[in-house]
């Protein structure tokens, strides 16, 4: 198993008290980390990186997003102090693990950074890199921080990638190069979320959550296709 499992939960979730509870069933030296909530405490500068983002991508993050990013970077900057190469899990208090027997470090340890879940069950692998559903993603169909591991040297890569406030924290085609650190995921995913609560980043309509979810299937489609020539 994992050296370390980590999942960012805070008291006031109420809701999905029941999904930690379910992921300490599996993990049972589960760590919570407390996560960063904008609206609860105090973000230095929190007009200012909002600012930063818009003038970095057209796009301006919302503060629950940038306190995302502050969150997962708690995470990788603990993993980042370790004098090792073994991986740590990293969950949300929505994700929601579906196979435990597929949750073995060993699994993933050939990898620097791996998703044992992305994109709601839609990334696709490299054809030439699969063996037993475990393989290198195609670095467009990986999106999602529900459930992943890495090792130090990913943590303190993606430290480094993301010191300057510019896209969200899931969106790792962003600020990753897998000529830098090596990338893995299974599929199917073994750790997805439990959509039973709605969202702490964005409250999104019900049309709105449809729209999305036929764009990921016409995306889908088009990485499927690229991924076979991979």
């Amino acid at each position: 198993m994992f050296k370390r499992a980590f999942v960012l939960f805070a008291e006031h979730e109420t809701e999905r008290k029941g999904h930690v509870e379910a992921m300490r069933s599996v993990l049972p030296e589960l760590e919570v980390m407390e996560p960063v909530f904008p609206s609860r405490v105090h973000v230095p500068f929190l007009e200012a990186l909002i600012e930063k983002s818009l003038a970095r991508t057209g796009k301006a993050l919302l503060p629950t997003e940038i306190g995302v990013i502050l969150s997962h970077r708690k995470v990788w900057s603990k993993i980042a102090r370790e004098n090792t190469d073994a991986h740590f899990l990293v969950l949300e208090s929505d994700s929601r693990i579906i196979k435990p027997e597929l949750l073995q470090s060993e699994t993933a340890e050939k990898y620097d950074l791996f998703f044992w879940g992305a994109w709601n069950g839609y990334a696709s692998l490299k054809k030439s890199t699969v063996q037993q559903g475990v393989g290198e993603p195609l670095i467009k169909s990986v999106y999602g921080a529900y459930g992943y591991s890495l090792n130090a040297k990913a943590a303190r890569y993606l430290l480094k990638k993301t010191a300057q406030i510019a896209y969200p924290v899931d969106m790792y085609k962003r600020f990753i190069d897998s000529s830098e650190i090596s990338l893995g995921a299974i599929v199917p995913e073994v750790i997805s979320t439990w959509r039973t609560s709605d969202s702490l980043i964005r409250r999104e309509s019900r049309s709105s959550l449809m729209t999305a979810e036929l764009i990921r299937m016409i995306f889908y489609c088009r990485n499927t296709i690229q991924s076979y020539f991979c």
